[in-house]
């Protein structure tokens, strides 16, 4: 079929299920407009800032579990790109990023906003933090580079990739024909027989087994096999921070969160000692996960440690049993075997019920639960987020922006669901939830979508709330407004006492910056409101913003700073 370069690379878009693409609009990418013009399947969304644009790209990748997409101009508009990317990069969340490029004509000559070599390279740029970055340099070889951006995105380890369309090249039209997404990006869903065979074996005779759910389980859609093998073999779960939902915390072999904020449950299952054989699904074992590496993390007899990236096996944790491929296949395979073994009269000897009331009863589930039902005022954080999780329906989407936000929702709130929790853990950059929510909303239209931000967050992407009511895109933000940068606060104030340096600010009025641009605005001042108010907003279905004024609170920081301390003394005595 005869077809611009710019419309075959819709095409492609819509193959792999893209409804919208985020973005700036700038002059060097006016065949990717021209070609949007002329189809009505994909939806631009014009955002305040190609950061937020990446955001929500990003966001909507995670809800959806595909492609997101966004967009931004050569030259300043690339740049701007650059921080919302390298969060997709660490998140490993496939987002395809589009930037403009001046003619090859130009090229060279000192062109307006050249982003070749010649002036700033956007190649270049996104190189480090993206899983393929490439300029297109003839227009017979676009279907090339689009397919193999978009394998590079969505296979293995998922991740952005970054393609410059030259402005000449798009607007060229040739033959194509468009081919099936099997075709150039097969499934990954393989394993190593043998050593599943052997993991089967060795939890299957456990005595202490544990499960650790990392964000792997969650892009691999693993989580409700996972939930069967561990009821199968009454197995404890936790989850890193990123897979918090993963298992649903109200289970009762559910320990919560492991690391960064997490539960005492899990912090004392896994380091009291008694752990036999450790399953990992879909974790790199990084430093929020264990406090910093925390040596008795590791089991007495066998670590067994799935990801689909065999670079992160062994990275911090001897490994045992090693099983690289997709963590569903490889726990539905485990599960097959256990089921024989099972069937053959070798029952499985873990009492983990037990194990997790018993943990449970000496150290409790979170730091001072007292404080969840504080009727103080202002709110305290620990009482907001008790009432948030009251008030939130069951099928709603929670965004979580970094900071203290992260850390208090984090420790108090139950997640019951593997998709309901979404938080920017491998970068912590402050402003994503602000924007990724609009995103997360877009791909989820039927499903209430609350994003929970402090008002530095708020301040640093709060006029993307703009986006959604031009766009008609009903997010509720709720802003912990105590007017300073909280949790760089609480490290700084570890430092150097009281005199923090640059976390401080005039208090500021969400609620009105929310109503001059357009959104609805409200404010509440004391415990119960929050609950009251929320799901008559979420009603309304419009964009909104609930700015509520909380008191100052040290979030649940000791155990993870007690683990730099100890990483610090076990570099010290090497």
């Amino acid at each position: 079929m005869k077809i611009t370069n710019a419309d075959l690379l819709l095409k492609y878009l819509e193959n792999e299920g893209v409804e919208y693409v985020f973005g700036v609009p700038g002059l060097s990418l006016v065949p990717l407009f021209a070609a949007i013009n002329r189809q009505d399947k994909i939806k631009p969304i014009l955002a305040k800032h190609e950061e937020g644009a990446a955001f929500m790209a990003d966001g909507y990748a995670r809800v959806k579990g595909g492609l997101g997409v966004c967009f931004a101009t050569s030259g300043p508009g690339a740049t701007n790109l650059i921080t919302g990317v390298a969060t997709s990069y660490l998140d490993n969340i496939p987002v395809l990023v589009l930037t403009g490029q001046v003619a090859t004509s130009t090229s060279g000559g000192g062109a307006f906003q050249d982003s070749t070599k010649n002036g700033v390279d956007s190649v270049g740029m996104f190189d480090p933090i993206t899983k393929y970055s490439s300029m297109i340099i003839s227009k017979y070889r676009v279907g090339e580079e689009i397919r193999e951006a978009l394998r590079m995105a969505l296979t293995g380890k998922k991740g952005p990739v970054h393609l410059s369309l030259p402005k000449d090249i798009m607007a060229e039209e040739i033959d194509a024909e468009l081919p099936s997404t099997t075709s150039y990006r097969p499934p990954s869903e393989y394993f190593d027989r043998r050593l599943v065979i052997e993991a089967a074996e060795q939890l299957v005779n456990a005595q202490n087994p544990v499960i650790l759910i990392g964000s792997g389980a969650l892009a691999s859609k693993a989580c409700d096999e996972i939930r069967d093998l561990a009821e199968t073999l009454n197995i404890p779960v936790a989850t890193s921070p990123k897979a918090k939902g993963a298992f649903p915390e109200d289970h009762p072999l559910s320990m919560g969160v492991l690391g960064f904020c997490g539960s005492p449950v899990a912090e004392r299952c896994l380091t009291e000692g008694q752990t036999d054989v450790l399953l990992v699904i879909g974790s790199s074992l990084n430093q929020m996960t264990t406090s910093s590496w925390d040596p008795r993390l590791a089991p007495t007899k066998c670590l067994i440690h799935v990801n689909i990236d065999a670079t992160e096996i062994g990275k911090n944790y001897k490994t045992d049993i090693p099983l690289v491929g997709d963590a569903r296949t490889i726990i539905n395979e485990i599960s097959f075997r256990i089921l024989r073994y099972i069937s053959e009269d070798q029952k499985p000897k873990s009492n983990g019920l037990a194990r997790v009331a018993r943990i449970r009863s000496e150290v409790g589930i979170c730091i001072a639960p007292e404080k969840m039902e504080s009727d103080a005022v202002p709110v305290l954080p620990q009482r907001l987020i008790k009432e948030l999780e009251r008030a939130l329906p069951k099928d709603a989407l929670l965004f979580v922006d970094t900071g203290n936000p992260m850390c208090w929702a984090i420790h108090h709130m139950q997640a019951r669901t593997p998709d309901s929790f979404i938080c920017p853990f491998g970068l912590l950059t402050m402003g994503y939830s602000t924007a990724a929510a609009i995103g997360g909303k877009l791909a989820a239209p039927n499903r209430p979508v609350v994003s929970i931000v402090g008002d530095g967050c708020f301040l640093m992407n709060g006029m993307e709330i703009q986006t959604a009511v031009s766009h008609d895109i009903p997010v509720v933000w709720i802003v912990e407004n105590n007017a300073k940068l909280g949790l760089v606060h609480e490290f700084q104030r570890l430092n150097f006492g009281e005199k923090t340096v640059v976390t401080r600010f005039k208090k500021i009025d969400a609620a009105k910056v929310a109503e001059g641009l357009g959104a609805k605005g409200y404010t509440i001042e004391r415990p119960g409101e929050l609950e009251a108010l929320l799901p008559k907003v979420i009603e309304e279905n419009k964009p909104a913003v609930i700015d509520c004024t909380i008191a100052d609170e040290v979030p649940p920081l000791g155990p993870f700073v007690q683990g730099l301390k100890n990483f610090s003394a076990r570099l010290e005595n090497i």
